[in-house]
């Protein structure tokens, strides 16, 4: 790695350049592994997220801008505003392989701006400058004139107006794509910063051994090439591939997780989404060019484009909301974008409020208009209220929880969320491991931090019964820490369908040098070192077991039809089993032998 760490002080305007020590990358390798090392270190217990004291660690990996496939990915991390917890949101596309390209590992922003700034980064160095004239834009027009003043090939990660209202789903845009998920844009807008700028600099990012990596990289390519999901089904319906399998198994949720049929959710499938698809788009050298562009032709949405729609928003933005028009989902998910928020969680919130209208909790004159499932017109004005904060929209921003709490009149029963962060497009009913990843995620209910449902439903295996919880815990457990792998080390998560832990230890080891990284095993280790590290700061903030639950209608409301009716997730016994095995305590703290043995006792709470 180049082994720069950027440390930006906004209250100041003042830039320290910092080496960044060997140890830690030996440690945590990069990307989320040095993110949790840097918050836990550094973050007082207790502070409020939208405090100045928080801070926005922007961090690459080491495969970050290399010739490995997927080595395109770039984390930020911070304390969420949506959940109070851990938060690393994860995007792809050319931001981090353009950080690499300016000298740049780790990006700290810290403190506030008393006025909007974005952040300039080139291989000459930082500069603060003024975003007056910025502030209000949505994302496109802001990544728009930023290219023009600083050049076409800059990459600009930067915020809508969702995130300078500080709404807590609001979401990072870098280049068009999402740092999503966990309101990540909420803390950039309390910081006063508009945008991140990167110039595309002189630097590369060299392996230690040239020879040894070109020869670990062609063997990874072959794997990804002839591997049926990233050679084959994925790039050509991208995120949507396994929409058919998902709804086939019974895991797909509609109507905010009634399970409701709908007028076209039969026909809804991937092959319905890609007649939308106009072309193919790659992050920065990856062979699986999983991103599709799509336009709508026709009908009252003619001209409507997206980068997508991806498999979670034709949910979010559809069958969560009772409906199956994928125009209208593109529409809305291009508002997501431009506004700057969480595409998942907006959906989510959207199919709250029109339960809240369905069951009389909202009226039409709270709304402002009638909500009822199906409506698509509805949505799209309540997305575009979600944006700019008018009405019962700046309410929604906020989340499912705080609306609950707000709304009360038992709405909080069909608030969909974990921890604050609501759930994307898995029915745990019909796949309880995801139950228990959804449960025990270091950032609430996430599909990225666990994803069982491979096992579950996709793989050809057939190893792992889905209604069974029979060794979900175990499953659990070791996706999660080799997911803080593949997020630390910078891959793309598609990129490792197709290879092992042995396979990227010999890319990581090859660029590095360093024997930690040198097989699966080790690589595993470390993971479990990340995981217990963020465990750690959750527990600081007050995690315990009552937390790592689920929403009571996925406990108690069975799926009245389909391959899952009549199943419910043994929440409980999945999670005594799985605190054994991660050696925590009965209530999910991690134990002194445990800390002891990653290494971890200097972080202990």
């Amino acid at each position: 790695m180049a082994g720069r760490l950027v440390r930006v002080n906004l209250a100041a305007g003042a830039v320290t350049d910092e080496g960044l020590e060997e140890d830690l990358v030996r440690r945590f390798i990069g990307g989320k592994g040095l993110g949790a090392h840097i918050l836990y270190g550094e973050l007082p217990a207790g502070i409020s997220p939208l405090d100045s004291r928080n801070l926005l660690v922007f961090a690459v990996g080491p495969l970050t801008g290399t010739l490995a496939p997927g080595g395109s990915r770039t984390v930020v991390c911070t304390k969420s505003p949506l959940t109070g917890l851990w938060l690393d949101s994860n995007c792809g596309g050319r931001f981090g392989s353009t950080l690499r390209t300016a000298g740049v590992d780790v990006l700290i922003l810290e403190g506030a701006a008393p006025a909007p700034v974005y952040v300039l980064l080139t291989d000459q160095g930082v500069q603060v400058r003024s975003a007056e004239e910025l502030w209000g834009l949505g994302t496109f027009e802001t990544t728009s004139r930023l290219r023009e003043l600083h050049g076409a090939g800059c990459s600009v990660a930067c915020i809508g107006p969702a995130g300078e209202r500080q709404a807590r789903i609001a979401s990072i845009i870098a280049d068009g794509r999402a740092f999503g998920r966990g309101g990540a844009g909420a803390v950039m807008g309390s910081k006063k910063v508009k945008a991140v700028v990167v110039a595309r600099g002189t630097g590369e990012p060299r392996p230690k051994d040239d020879r040894l990596f070109a020869r670990a990289v062609k063997e990874a390519l072959n794997e990804v090439g002839i591997h049926p999901d990233t050679g084959g089904a994925r790039p050509r319906y991208g995120t949507n591939a396994i929409l058919s399998l998902i709804k086939g198994a019974g895991a797909y949720p509609t109507c905010n997780f009634l399970g409701r049929d709908f007028p076209g959710l039969a026909t809804l499938d991937e092959e319905a989404v890609r007649g939308y698809f106009t072309q193919n788009r790659a992050c920065l050298g990856c062979p699986i060019a999983c991103s599709k562009i799509s336009r709508v032709n026709e009908g009252e949405y003619a001209g409507a484009w997206v980068e997508g729609p991806e498999y979670e928003d034709v949910w979010s933005l559809g069958a969560q909301c009772g409906h199956a028009n994928v125009a209208a989902t593109i529409r809305g998910e291009y508002l997501c974008d431009d506004c700057g928020l969480d595409a998942i969680s907006a959906g989510v919130a959207v199919g709250f409020a029109m339960e809240c209208f369905e069951r009389g909790v909202l009226n039409e004159f709270e709304i402002g208009f009638p909500l009822p499932f199906g409506g698509w017109r509805a949505e799209i004005k309540l997305l575009e209220m979600m944006g700019r904060g008018e009405g019962i929209g700046a309410l929604l921003s906020c989340g499912v929880r705080e609306a609950a709490r707000v709304i009360g009149r038992g709405s909080e029963r069909f608030a969909m969320h974990v921890k604050g962060l609501e759930l994307p497009a898995y029915d745990p009913r019909g796949a309880v491991g995801m139950g228990l990843a959804y449960a025990t995620s270091d950032r609430g209910a996430c599909h990225l931090r666990a994803w069982p449902v491979g096992e579950e439903i996709l793989s050809t295996k057939g190893r792992y019964d889905p209604l069974s919880s029979e060794h979900k815990a175990e499953l659990v457990k070791s996706q999660q820490d080799w997911f803080s792998v593949v997020d630390s080390c910078g891959l793309c998560l598609f990129s490792t369908f197709a290879l092992s832990p042995d396979q990227v230890a010999d890319l990581l080891y090859a660029f590095t040098g360093f024997e930690e990284h040198g097989s699966g095993d080790s690589l595993m280790r470390i993971g479990e070192r990340i995981y217990n590290l963020t465990r750690l700061f959750n527990v600081r903030e007050g995690v315990s077991r009552q937390e790592d639950t689920l929403p009571e209608r996925l406990l108690k409301e069975p799926l009245a039809a389909g391959p899952a009716a009549g199943n419910l997730p043994d929440l409980e016994g999945m999670l005594s089993e799985y605190y054994l095995v991660r050696g925590w305590d009965a209530e999910g703290h991690p134990t002194v032998t445990k800390l002891r043995e990653l290494g971890l006792m200097n972080h202990d709470h």
